[in-house]
């Protein structure tokens, strides 16, 4: 069966925050997206920037009076009850090694998966090796918005 629109292709992400220039140097340091342009929208109001990496793209927004994600939508099993979109994932090389490089940079680690079939759960210490490799893990930006890393080379990406 052809689909009604023959060709698809992401052009980018969009997350709302309550801090523009935290997120963007967050999204920077963390996850090495640059600032391609900024703009703003004085009729909602809002401020916005588009960041970029290697193709991909992400939209971060700062809307007056925009807040944290809820608590709800801040743990990834909980996150699931709760309709809309979800999250962003990204395959990364060794994610247990970058889990060890996240937490000494005081990155927030929401959860962590080591078998895909277990749920992801909070762990005192995720950089911890002895509780077997990680095969994904969510961390969450400075306004509570949750981001999946997965390990490539379990995910077969």
């Amino acid at each position: 069966m052809a689909s009604v629109i023959p060709e698809l292709k992401v052009h980018h992400v969009s997350v709302s925050v309550p801090d523009l220039e935290a997120a963007l140097a967050w999204y920077e340091r963390v996850l090495g997206f640059r600032v391609e342009h900024r703009f703003a929208i004085d009729a909602i109001p809002a401020r916005a920037a588009f960041m970029e990496r290697g193709g991909l793209r992400l939209e971060v927004w700062e809307a007056a009076g925009g807040a944290r994600v809820p608590d709800i939508r801040r743990e990834p099993n909980t996150d699931l009850r709760e309709g809309g979109t979800k999250h962003v994932a990204f395959a990364v090389a060794d994610l247990q090694a970058c889990l060890e490089r996240l937490l000494a940079m005081g990155v927030d680690i929401a959860a962590v998966q080591r078998e895909p079939t277990l749920p992801m759960a909070a762990e005192a210490n995720p950089a911890d090796r002895s509780r077997g490799p990680a095969f994904a893990a969510f961390i969450r930006d400075p306004g509570g918005t949750l981001i999946e890393l997965l390990d490539a080379t379990r995910v077969g990406a």
